[in-house]
């Protein structure tokens, strides 16, 4: 008997997961995990066909990332730059040619390839006459880094600018099964899908995404325009698969010296002029455009950084605003080192750092106050305080231009920020480059969502759910509203516990107090997770603390819970007992370790030992 033949739902076929979650099998923890694997055809199943057929319904259904609030994170080109591009030989072939496959450009970090690509989306909505559909990936965000998403992006922009291909998702997908994106392509004219930062997909999709690129691109017709642009480093795992198509022409942005250091002096002419307003000085700081580009690391980046600086400054003298340009470490790893270090509290930026590494998506200012304050001992919500007016303020004052708020989410400045905060194989320089570890940064995290979730308000005054969730009702929207670090924590808890790695377990007491079955702290924070994460699976009333450790992947509990003896054969309606949870989440070693405890399986009333079934 197969592990699938154990996960029977209890009434009917329960609908799929949640669309933010397409086609990504394997573990199922919460991040998609090693092994995991995507699929296409599957991917259109969940999110198409699950649809009703509405236009409305399927336009939702695709929403599973916020991609225009995400394009608004990219900066506005300055006046001039980025037009290069648009003169390029190799952009000219690949727009004038209908069968073209994938245009790629790459460029080294810091030199704008973001700007660009968000560039390139206006011209091509304002000149090439094609339906121009776009998504920018990013690493600081779960959102932002799947390769699912950005295909749920994609199909959400054709289905709103071309309103007839709606017929395609239901009927037609059902009759005509694999044909259905040839179908889909020849009923949407001339596409243009721009995708930016291919280097920040995850890695477990990122090649089979490559691999539909080129292969789209291969398979059309001069009736079924279909071309990519896609942005990125020059990776060698991305030159492998999508360099060597035969298709693909490549754009090497870091060989085009001349015209990128056009571009940063145009940035700093902006940008000084943008100074001397600020400072009523108008025509008097010419020397230090001067100074900014004679500078050692002229990258974008690492300009707007330093006039960053300057902006900041509290003294506009001649004498100051030469010293913070010249004395201006010429690399970003340095400059970097030289921002952190300025912190009025270097132990409170760091934990806010950890906090920003870790995040599954940003953090809200709120959010942030009260991750900051939480402590084990608290007991209350309103133990914790309130939101000081000024915490932006002195969010920028703890770690300076190393964070952006943007609408009040916090944000690392660029991913070379990340990278160089995260622990590498050779040792850094100075007292921040390379010394936060992922498994800390996650067991901070684990710690403030855990005690969150800890706090009697949830025991006493939980978010009382009558029937299954179907949705954020007014009732759940307000609950969530009024208790400022729960949705983060509900959804998000179980990712940086399994991810804390050998230190998890220090915080195993801990959980057991918001994983007691049945308990109001255990409802609740179940209930905001599966509003967010499994709305289309039925609400499992009568979980376990054994059941929800299996249905997150967190084998160390599992075994600890294993060990600590109890009843192991508890069954719930929805999903029968934990041995069926294993089986349902298709998780190969916490299935083996339940059978080896001798957890038997339910289905159709009866329990089964399933080593004794032949």
């Amino acid at each position: 008997m197969s592990n699938q033949d154990l996960s029977l739902p209890s009434e009917g076929t329960c609908p799929p997961q949640h669309c933010a979650s397409p086609s990504i099998q394997g573990d199922y923890s919460g991040n998609t995990g090693h092994g995991n694997r995507f699929n296409s055809d599957d991917f259109i199943n969940y999110h198409i066909v699950s649809s009703a057929g509405n236009r409305d319904e399927i336009l939702q259904c695709l929403y599973t990332s916020a991609y225009e609030a995400h394009r608004r994170r990219v900066r506005e080109p300055v006046e001039g730059t980025c037009a290069w591009v648009t003169e390029h030989p190799k952009y000219k072939e690949w727009l004038g040619k209908k069968m073209s496959g994938p245009l790629w450009l790459s460029a080294d970090p810091g030199c704008g390839k973001s700007v660009i690509a968000s560039f390139l989306v206006t011209q091509l909505e304002k000149q090439s006459g094609s339906i121009v559909c776009y998504f920018f990936f990013k690493d600081d965000n779960e959102e932002q880094r799947n390769a699912a998403s950005a295909l749920c992006a994609i199909l959400h922009q054709l289905f709103q600018q071309r309103e007839s291909l709606s017929k395609y998702a239901t009927a037609a997908f059902k009759a005509k099964g694999k044909r259905f994106t040839e179908e889909l392509r020849g009923g949407c004219g001339d596409v243009i899908c721009v995708m930016d930062a291919l280097d920040e997909c995850e890695e477990t999709t990122l090649a089979r995404l490559i691999h539909h690129m080129t292969r789209l691109s291969g398979s059309q017709t001069s009736d079924t325009p279909l071309r990519f642009l896609v942005t990125s480093r020059p990776y060698y795992r991305i030159e492998r698969d999508l360099g060597s198509s035969e298709g693909t022409i490549r754009l090497k942005g870091e060989e085009e010296v001349h015209a990128i250091t056009a571009d940063v002096a145009r940035v700093i002419h902006e940008g000084i002029k943008s100074l001397e307003l600020c400072w009523g000085q108008p025509g008097g700081l010419g020397y230090l455009r001067d100074l900014l580009e004679s500078s050692a690391d002229r990258t974008f980046l690492w300009v707007s950084l330093v006039l960053g600086i300057l902006r900041d400054s509290v003294d506009d003298s001649r004498e100051e605003l030469t010293n913070i340009v010249s004395t201006a470490p010429g690399s970003l790893a340095g400059l970097y080192t030289k921002m952190l270090s300025g912190s009025r509290d270097t132990d409170r930026a760091r934990q806010i750092l950890h906090i920003v590494v870790a995040a599954a998506r940003p953090l809200t200012l709120r959010e942030m106050n009260v991750a900051l304050k939480i402590r084990r001992d608290h007991k209350k919500t309103k133990d914790i305080g309130d939101h000081p007016v000024e915490f932006e303020r002195m969010v920028k004052n703890l770690c300076g231009l190393f964070v952006r708020v943007i609408d009040s989410k916090i944000y690392l400045v660029h991913q070379t920020a990340k990278e160089f905060l995260i622990k590498q194989s050779s040792l850094g320089q100075g007292n921040w480059q390379y010394t936060l570890c992922s498994k800390e940064s996650n067991f901070t995290l684990a710690n403030i969502c855990i005690s969150y979730l800890s706090l009697e308000d949830f025991e006493k005054n939980p978010l009382a759910m009558n029937t299954p969730y179907r949705g954020r009702d007014a009732k759940h929207a307000a609950y969530v509203r009024k208790h400022t670090l729960l949705d983060y924590a509900a959804s998000h808890w179980a990712d940086h516990f399994r991810d804390s790695g050998t230190r998890q377990m220090e915080l195993f007491e801990l959980s057991q107090i918001i994983c007691k079955g049945g308990s109001g702290r255990f409802l609740t924070w179940l209930r905001v997770y599966w509003g967010t994460n499994r709305r289309y699976r039925p609400f499992p009333n009568g979980f376990t603390h054994l059941m929800i450790a299996t249905w997150l992947g967190q084998r160390t509990v599992v075994e600890r819970l294993l060990e600590d003896g109890g009843d192991k054969n508890i069954q719930c309606k929805q999903y029968g007992t934990a041995l069926n949870v294993a089986a349902l989440r298709r998780d190969e070693d916490i299935t083996r370790m339940l059978l080896e405890n001798n957890v038997q399986a339910y289905l159709r009333g009866k329990y089964y030992n399933i080593k004794q079934v032949e």
